[in-house]
């Protein structure tokens, strides 16, 4: 069988949890957006990971919102198999889907998993990431962490199996990522500082005049706007030939109404309640960008309602 996932945390864990109960030969990564457009495709060894379903896998496995309704329909599939449910990661659908005593020895790496994609951190989590969450934040690809990405993603999925989180760090491999991730975080801070603004409960954040960033978490941004409770944030994508819409909820101000997920999908994208991307066309983004906005402001939070 192959994996076809993204290469997050999510998708580490869940690879480490297929490879202990199935016969993983390969590992694919592809982008969620392109799997939607139904530009991938997919046969009879392949299961799909955190990603929308493609037609033809074997199984597929997924917890995001935006699937939600075809779920429905998808899981009627005769010749289908995986599980589809609302869970805080697609890991925790694979552990439940399983039920493996196998998967016992995972259980720090599922807890953080589990906490880590659905943004449940603390401040220090993000200010001082360490064990599973450090790990997690050299695998996020909005951190940017270069083009070894897919060798070191394929051999920490057997590594982890074998050797302790606190040991994994302490690997050259590990280390030099975790390292970049913690000193490059304050010239990171710098940066969103400068290309970030708040517009009553939103955080406006406009990289495109960046052609390259330091790598730092996407929560950081919330611990220079704790009054926000939501950022939307645009920025270029592959080669420049469409701009990207990455909407969040503040992880420590849980107050924002707005389902990004759902929100995002009327523009192509989708996403998790809490957060989800989008790409638009270049002539078309300030004008997405702006609606998208609006929307958030218009429906920002429990408190004002």
């Amino acid at each position: 069988m192959r994996i076809v996932t993204r290469g997050d945390m999510d998708g580490l864990a869940s690879s480490v949890l297929l490879s202990t109960v199935e016969n993983i030969r390969d590992i694919l990564f592809v982008h969620p957006k392109d799997a939607q457009d139904g530009l991938i495709q997919a046969t009879k060894e392949d299961i799909l990971v955190n990603l929308p379903y493609v037609k033809g896998c074997a199984m597929w496995f997924d917890h995001h919102i935006s699937e939600s309704e075809k779920a429905v329909e998808i899981q009627k599939i005769k010749d289908f198999k995986g599980a589809y449910k609302m869970s805080p990661s697609t890991a925790r659908v694979i552990h439940d889907f399983y039920n493996s005593p196998k998967f016992a020895e995972f259980k720090g790496m599922m807890e953080s998993t589990d906490r880590f994609d659905s943004a449940h951190l603390t401040v220090k989590d993000v200010n001082e990431p360490k064990d599973w969450i450090l790990l997690a934040y050299t695998l996020d690809p909005r951190t940017g962490l270069g083009p070894e990405f897919q060798k070191y993603f394929r051999w920490l999925v057997e590594y982890v199996k074998e050797i302790p989180i606190q040991k994994v760090l302490q690997h050259p491999l590990v280390k030099k990522r975790a390292d970049k991730v913690l000193t490059e975080q304050a010239g990171f801070k710098k940066i969103l500082a400068k290309h970030c603004r708040l517009d009553d409960n939103v955080v406006i954040t406009d990289l495109r005049e960046l052609s390259e960033l330091p790598s730092g978490n996407r929560f950081l941004v919330f611990t220079l706007f704790p009054k926000a409770n939501v950022e939307a944030r645009i920025f270029w994508g592959k080669e420049r030939k469409k701009a990207v819409i990455a909407c969040g909820h503040s992880i420590f101000n849980r107050t924002c109404l707005v389902n990004i997920g759902n929100l995002l999908a009327k523009y192509g994208g989708g996403g998790h309640a809490g957060a989800g991307t989008c790409q638009i066309s270049q002539e078309k983004a300030d004008a997405t960008f702006k609606e998208i906005i609006k929307k958030l402001n218009e429906n920002k939070s429990a408190s004002a309602k």
